[in-house]
């Protein structure tokens, strides 16, 4: 029965015992798997409240943002480079007096 499902399985025979393996995925690889899957929404939905944020007020400071959203400034900074290169967002005007615009369309 066993042999039906497992197709790869390796029998050793070393003195006195009779040694069956089974080939299996790696529990590190699924592990490692399932912690990027977590990384990638985390980031998509910080990156979904910033914008939310800047639409409902472009004038958002990155200390602001990030009191709001309970996230570092570096943390924020790295968000707002990582949209703006995707294309989503821009700032508008001089550093300190300038704007935030949320580009729409995607």
């Amino acid at each position: 029965m066993i042999l039906r499902f497992a197709t790869d399985v390796i029998f050793r025979e070393i003195g006195n015992l009779f040694i069956v393996s089974f080939n299996r995925p790696s529990f590190l690889e699924q592990i490692d798997e399932g912690a990027a899957t977590a990384q990638d929404t985390t980031q998509e939905t910080t990156q979904e409240k910033i914008m939310a944020s800047l639409r409902a007020e472009p004038t958002l400071t990155r200390k602001l943002l990030a009191q709001r959203l309970n996230i570092s400034e570096d943390g924020v900074k790295y968000h707002l480079n990582k949209l703006r290169a995707a294309g989503r967002i821009r700032h508008v005007g001089p550093t300190k007096a300038g704007r935030w615009e949320v580009i729409d369309g995607r």
